[in-house]
């Protein structure tokens, strides 16, 4: 408390800060400084006694020598919150106000909307569902049930969070928790994309990648299990399930097996239209809007030929719909390689006996469908005597029933 002084002048000037002024008006004390100090106007305090009003011009001199007129450009209130917010700074990865600003504006600003993730995912939902309307490339019902289940499992444990407000930390423990899946990891990415896109947030806050695990030679048949995979599809392409629908998946298998189709966005779609068994080329269309940009034509080697020619039914659709996985899974266990059995093993088992018969990895990436060979490891097995078990594969002759 400063002591008080008995008689104070009316007017009292303070050298380098301004006057202390009585106003009889008020019964208070105006310190003017001239100045805008923190503000629009100009600097006038107004105080109960004369001493604390030359108190406070003592504080503001001792400023001004100091700091200058910029340190009055925050007020009191929001200098206590700035030396606060300064303290919290020291534990974050901030090396200023400013910086910690930015990202605060980035990420939480007021134009951000409050989106949560599983309003995310319908708006992303509804956009696939306009695409497939429109049957563009990547909105196939194969694809849209993919992202179903992965961003199912996303609703699950993130629905209610703010879009804004997830981040790769938050997704780490579930990304391991699923076994690193690349596909759920995928997934994710393509749903925040279309979130950055969409301006709900102004980046993807996924950055890891998938972990590479080691790669290993793909599954492909024994010769023994495609020959008896073959004839089973052969010799029980009429076996009658309770319904009356026949197993017919003769042509499923030898096209599988001897041009290597893709089993769901290509074999199921097929048409036998689309196969050409009396041309000069004998080969098989495959349409560019199914799995790749581009169409292709996949050769037909001379045994798939003599086999197909053996099918029950050369119209209409290669895969008759109607219980097809029943009547797989039923064929599978007939021909004893249902253990062996994988999505893609027709595909690699083709993959694998065209590189031991012709040696030439251009020519099995046109014929799969891939712009180069970089993908190919994925695809071919070329383990022991693959050259001589290849030159068997594409020279099999069925025996006659």
């Amino acid at each position: 408390m400063p002591k008080k002084d008995r008689n104070p002048p009316k007017t009292s000037k303070v050298q380098g800060v301004g006057t202390i002024r009585y106003k009889k008006d008020r019964d208070n004390w105006e310190l003017d400084v001239g100045l805008k100090l923190g503000g629009t106007k100009k600097h006038r305090p107004r105080f109960s006694t004369f001493e604390e009003a030359k108190l406070e011009a003592e504080r503001i001199k001792h400023k001004l020598r100091n700091q200058g007129t910029s340190g009055f450009k925050l007020t009191r209130e929001q200098q206590v919150d700035a030396e606060a917010a300064l303290s919290i700074l020291e534990n974050t990865k901030f090396s200023s106000l400013v910086e910690a600003l930015n990202f605060a504006q980035k990420y939480a600003g007021e134009n951000l909307p409050d989106t949560t993730i599983s309003e995310l995912i319908v708006k992303f939902r509804e956009k696939k569902e306009e695409e497939k309307a429109q049957e563009l490339r990547g909105a196939s019902d194969a694809t849209l049930q993919e992202y179903k289940y992965r961003h199912g499992i996303l609703d699950d444990h993130f629905g209610e969070m703010l879009v804004r407000d997830f981040t790769e930390k938050d997704f780490k423990p579930l990304f391991s928790k699923m076994g690193f899946s690349p596909q759920l990891l995928s997934k994710t990415k393509t749903l925040l994309n279309f979130a950055v896109k969409e301006g709900i947030i102004p980046e993807n806050p996924i950055k890891i990648e998938a972990p590479k695990k080691k790669t290993k030679p793909p599954k492909v048949f024994s010769d023994s299990e495609w020959r008896k995979l073959v004839l089973t599809a052969l010799h029980h392409q009429n076996h009658k399930f309770s319904k009356g629908v026949a197993v017919d998946l003769l042509a499923y298998v030898v096209l599988g097996l001897w041009c290597g189709l893709r089993p769901k966005g290509e074999l199921e779609r097929l048409d036998w239209s689309d196969v050409h068994l009396d041309d000069d080329n004998l080969q098989v269309y495959i349409h560019a809007d199914w799995k790749v940009k581009h169409a292709r034509w996949v050769d037909i080697p001379e045994c798939a030929v003599t086999l197909l020619k053996q099918c029950i039914n050369q119209k209409g659709a290669i895969v008759n719909p109607k219980n097809f996985r029943r009547r797989l899974d039923w064929l599978k266990e007939e021909a004893g390689v249902k253990d062996a059995w994988s999505p893609d093993i027709m595909r690699h088992t083709y993959a694998s006996m065209h590189y031991g018969f012709h040696g030439d990895k251009n020519a099995i990436a046109n014929q799969l469908g891939h712009v180069g060979q970089g993908v190919l490891d994925h695809y071919m097995n070329t383990g022991k005597n693959m050259k001589k078990r290849a030159k068997e594969f594409f020279s099999f002759t069925a025996p006659l029933p």
